[in-house]
C-alpha cells in the first residue's frame, strides 16, 4: 500500500523555470512531496531511484523518491539534499545571474557539442568545477529511461558558503513516456524511443551520452534492479523495456 499523508497549502512552493513538465510540489519537514501532473511521475522517479540505488554511484549523488499519496492524489516524496547553509544553484540561475541572459536561449543556437562545451567551461570559470563526469553520468541515466525533462533548473550545483560541489541528480519524473502525448502502446518501444526527445543540448540521448562518454563512471546492476521491480503497472513495463540488455 502506498503511503498517504495531507499537506496544508502553507507548505506550497511556488515553482518558476524552464520546465513544461513543473509540478505541485510542497516542502515540509525537510522533505519534498511532489504532486504528479500527467500521471505516473511518481511512479517513474521511484524507478529512476532503484536503477540508481543498484549502481555504482554514491548514495549523496543522486536523490532517492518513494511513492506517495499527497491530499489523496498520487506523487512522490523525497528528502531535501541541501544541508543546513546552503544552496543550490540552478546552471539556469549562476548564468541569468552573472549574465543576465537565459542559457537555454543561448545554448540553442549552438551545436550540441559546441554547447555542451561552452557550459562546461563557463561552469569551471565560475565554479571552479569540472561537471564532465557529473552531466555523463546524467546523460547516462537519462538514455536509459528517456528523461525529456532535463532542463538547466534541474542541473547546478550547491554552494556552501565557501566553495561549489555538483547537485545530486534529482527530478526524473518526465521519462518513460510520461506526458508524451505521442507515445502509442499499441508500438514497439524502439518504434516509441522515436518520439522521446532530450533537452539542454541536442535532442538525441544518444548524443548528449556519447559526446560526454569517456568520463561516464556510473554502472547499473541491471539484474539486480528487474529483480526488484515487482510492481504490475503500465510505467513499470516500460521501465523493465528500456533497461533490459540486448
Amino acid at each position: 500500500m502506498i503511503p498517504a499523508v495531507e499537506i496544508y497549502d502553507r507548505y506550497l512552493v511556488r515553482d518558476s523555470g524552464t520546465s513544461d513538465g513543473t509540478q505541485e510540489k510542497f516542502f515540509m519537514d525537510n522533505k519534498w512531496y511532489k504532486v504528479d501532473r500527467y500521471g505516473g511521475e511518481g511512479i517513474a522517479e521511484e524507478l529512476a531511484s532503484i536503477l540508481l540505488e543498484n549502481s555504482n554511484l554514491p548514495e549523496n549523488s543522486y536523490v532517492k523518491y518513494k511513492r506517495v499519496l499527497i491530499n489523496n492524489s498520487e506523487g512522490c516524496v523525497s528528502d531535501n539534499f541541501l544541508k543546513k547553509g546552503e544552496s543550490y544553484i540552478t546552471l539556469y540561475r549562476l548564468y541569468s545571474n552573472i549574465y543576465g541572459k537565459d542559457m537555454a536561449a543561448v545554448t540553442s543556437r549552438m551545436d550540441y557539442d559546441d554547447a555542451i562545451d561552452y557550459v562546461l567551461e563557463f561552469c569551471f570559470k565560475n565554479t571552479g568545477l569540472d561537471i564532465r563526469e557529473y552531466l555523463a553520468n546524467t546523460f547516462a541515466l537519462d538514455a536509459l529511461i528517456l528523461n525529456e525533462d532535463r532542463h538547466f533548473n534541474n542541473m547546478g550545483v550547491i554552494y556552501d558558503g565557501t566553495g561549489f560541489r555538483p547537485a545530486p541528480i534529482f527530478d526524473n519524473g518526465k521519462s518513460l513516456f510520461i506526458g508524451n502525448e505521442g507515445y502509442d502502446p499499441g508500438k514497439t518501444i524502439e518504434e516509441n524511443k522515436r518520439v522521446a526527445h532530450a533537452k539542454a543540448f541536442s535532442g538525441s540521448f544518444d548524443l548528449n551520452k556519447e559526446y560526454l562518454e569517456k568520463y561516464c563512471s556510473v554502472r547499473f546492476d541491471i539484474d539486480k534492479v528487474l529483480d526488484k521491480i515487482t510492481d504490475d503497472n503500465r510505467v513499470a513495463h516500460i521501465f523493465k523495456a528500456l533497461i533490459k540488455p540486448l
